[in-house]
Parts: C-alpha cells; structure tokens; sequence
C-alpha cells in the first residue's frame, strides 16, 4: 500500500472513531403517521389526513373521558395549527359537531433541529370560536412554552403483554412557575409518553399502552 493510501486508511479510521454512535433526528421525532391509531389508558388517539383553516393539515383525533377534540399539525408535525373540541352536553352541543374552534397564527411551532441541552420557546397567538355562542375571541397560547431538549432516548414499554422499545424518542421538559412536564416524542406516533409534576412530586403519568392500527 502507498504512503499516500496509507495516511487515507488511517484518516477514515479515524473519522468512524470520532463519529457519534448514532445519527438521530429531532425533527423527525414529531411526524405524525396517517393511518396510525393508538391508547394511553386515558385516551384513543387517532391519526389521518384532513384539510383546516384551508390547507393540508394532519389531524390527530382523541376520544376519552367523554370529551372528543382534533388536534391539527401541519405536515411535519412541528407545527400546532388548532384545535377543534367536540360537544358535550355541559358546552349545549353534540359529539358529532365541533364547539369550540381554536386557531393559531403565528403557529406553536417545534424547531426543526435542536441538540441535546439546547433551551427553545413554543408559543403563539390566534383566536377561538364558540360556535354555540356564535363569539370570537382573542386567543393566546396555554401549553408549556420554555422548552429543553433533554436528548434522545430509548423508551421501552409493554404493548399488549410484549416489550416494545421505541429508538431514539425526542425527551423535552418543560416549566412553568412550580409546574413541569417531561415528554418523549416517538417518529409517526407523537407524543407517546408524558409526566407532570408539581415541584418534585408527580401528579400524572401516561404512556402508550395499545396500538390498534398500524
């Protein structure tokens, strides 16, 4: 082998040493799989195509607690386009027609790329219709918004009795005065796992429990 072959071996030897040992996406954390339907133990969640506010959009429909909403994305899923919030009986409408319609512009919006530690803002502004109210009304932003990428993580869960491991979920915490939520984003399913806490103590937990469609 040449001197100059040589010192190229040794250069590329080198370069796969120093490589991480894996290659994984943030912004692919948040995709969201039409087709996919899935339950936490609270809640069935549904994911499909649909159109909102007269666009593309990917909807994720939840039902539980007898309280049904769709949750609408724009097609990387990084980006919170609305919600609707279906009829109950205490809001004077049905399940089949949404109550409440909440849009936003500027969109809550994800980067599309972080690195482990790095601190970002979710937030934005729009406005929600009552329609049984026939009101529209200034809205603003209620969910977490100071952000902390944690890292990438394996999530291992039990799906119907057998183990399943999710690769590489996108883990992000959130604070807000006392409060904190911890959240692992799963490729094509969303947010698979959640924990909220007071302080130190935890209130709540929920995680993917059945997969119904895939």
């Amino acid at each position: 082998m040449s001197p100059r072959a040589l010192r190229s071996t040794l250069f590329l030897g080198l370069a796969a040493l120093s490589a991480p040992a894996y290659a994984a996406d943030f912004a692919a954390c948040f995709t969201l799989t039409p087709g996919l339907s899935w339950s936490n133990g609270d809640e069935t969640l549904t994911i499909d195509k649909a159109r909102f506010t007269g666009q593309d959009a990917i909807r994720v429909t939840s039902a539980g607690g007898g309280i049904g909403t769709a949750s609408y994305y724009d097609a990387s899923g990084r980006q919170f386009l609305g919600q609707e919030r279906y009829g109950i009986a205490a809001w004077g409408g049905d399940a089949s027609r949404p109550v409440m319609t909440e849009t936003y512009n500027p969109a809550p919006t994800f980067p599309a790329q972080a690195t482990p530690g790095a601190r970002f803002v979710v937030d934005g502004k729009g406005e929600r219709t009552h329609h049984v109210e026939e009101t529209v009304e200034p809205l603003a932003y209620e969910g977490f918004s100071d952000y902390t990428f944690v890292g990438f993580e394996d999530v291992q869960v039990e799906i119907g009795g057998a183990a399943r491991t999710f690769k590489d979920t996108c883990h992000v915490s959130a604070t807000f005065e006392d409060n904190r939520m911890e959240a692992w984003y799963a490729a094509g399913f969303g947010r698979i796992r959640f924990e909220r806490y007071l302080g130190d103590d935890l209130l709540m937990r929920n995680e993917i429990e059945a997969i119904h469609a895939e």
